[in-house]
């Protein structure tokens, strides 16, 4: 197998995550488990990760999705009222608070880390300075005030947490990840435009035709185009095999309109990180195997890695069909499960799995 991005996970202090630990991840990574036991935060873990949580806005936004948060922000009391859901327990912020850590196992350098730390004010010479109170000093003074501070790959950033702030024009000096969600509600039509445009006319449309065809196989060509009936927006048009006239994808159902999502995604995440939250919505079982099969091909050929939630058993049969004919040995299915307070991971490579689907053992 190729060096993935991420051979191993490890996330402490992240949501309802204490300290989650994955000992092998492969190129194709199925995420299972019951209701509340984080496969999405895993997924808002790996994002973070991958963008090096280098534009302080992103914070907020995966937050906002799921409207933890409240803007524009009047104070900071109010940013950090909202940033406790974003650190495990839940708890206030308040000085000593624990980072939140993700990374590969055993590579302190290639952890991020997102804190909290405390600056305080103090007269010097005459004049005012700032500096960040040391992890054994008195906390109890009133002109402390809270910043983030995130280190990853051996740099730092470390700014206010500050409404007045223009937070999009910070970023960690540090290398980002390519990473490409699709959410369990689907893509927008904004951002289906944005990645059609980032493979229009290149080699990659023949990937997502190829994904669209699993549905419609009588499908010839998609294009965005603005129509009289869209009101000026593109929407994705596409020709079917002896139909005179091109017609809007959003009428050919759900299922469509799903395996475009993720095929854009793929193409678009290449060399990069392909998250797909409810992998099943809109998908008929049927259809399952094939574009998981289409997955592993391309993942592979483009150098993705890929991490997908599901509920649905006919989803975990799907995806253990492609990972058996896969040659790579790349597909890993990861049950999330509550023991004694704690999130853990159950690991169940191709074999494992296909044990547990002939045998028809719950893993979900």
């Amino acid at each position: 197998m190729e060096t993935l991005i991420l051979n191993s996970l490890e996330i402490r202090n992240f949501r309802a995550f204490h300290h989650l630990k994955i000992e092998h991840l492969g190129r194709v990574n199925l995420l299972v488990g019951k209701n509340n036991v984080g496969k999405t935060s895993l997924l808002e873990a790996l994002q973070l990760y991958a963008s090096r949580a280098s534009t302080p806005t992103f914070i907020w936004e995966i937050m906002r999705t799921r409207h933890e948060v409240k803007q524009p922000f009047v104070n900071v009391r109010d940013m950090l009222v909202a940033l406790k859901y974003l650190f495990y327990g839940r708890n206030d912020i308040k000085p000593g608070l624990q980072p939140i850590q993700i990374g590969p196992l055993n590579s302190p350098q290639e952890m991020l880390s997102i804190a909290i730390d405390w600056s305080i004010t103090e007269t010097r010479d005459g004049t005012l300075h700032a500096r960040l109170l040391e992890p054994r000093e008195d906390y109890t003074a009133d002109n402390l005030a809270p910043r983030f501070t995130i280190q990853a790959a051996g740099a730092t950033l470390s700014y206010p947490i500050d409404p007045s702030l223009r937070q999009g024009i910070l970023r960690l000096n540090s290398n980002e990840i390519p990473c490409v969600l699709t959410p369990a509600h689907g893509l927008s039509g904004h951002r289906l435009i944005e990645l059609w445009d980032g493979i229009a006319l290149t080699k990659f449309e023949a990937d997502v035709l190829a994904a669209l065809r699993l549905i419609a196989p009588g499908l010839v060509n998609l294009n965005f185009i603005s129509t009289p009936l869209s009101g000026g927006e593109r929407i994705p048009i596409v020709k079917i095999k002896d139909s005179d006239e091109p017609l809007p994808l959003y009428s050919l159902g759900d299922g469509m309109l799903r395996a475009l999502g993720i095929s854009l995604a793929l193409v678009n995440a290449r060399d990069g990180i392909l998250l797909i939250d409810e992998f099943e919505n809109g998908l008929h079982y049927t259809v399952q195997p094939d574009l998981w099969r289409l997955i592993f091909q391309v993942a592979h050929r483009l150098d993705v890695q890929v991490f997908a939630t599901t509920h649905s058993w006919d989803c975990v049969e799907a995806f253990q069909k492609a990972a058996q004919e896969d040659a790579q040995n790349e597909g890993v299915l990861i049950r999330l499960e509550s023991k004694k307070d704690k999130i853990v991971a159950t690991l169940f490579d191709e074999r494992r799995l296909g044990i547990a689907t002939r045998e028809r053992i719950e893993v979900r």
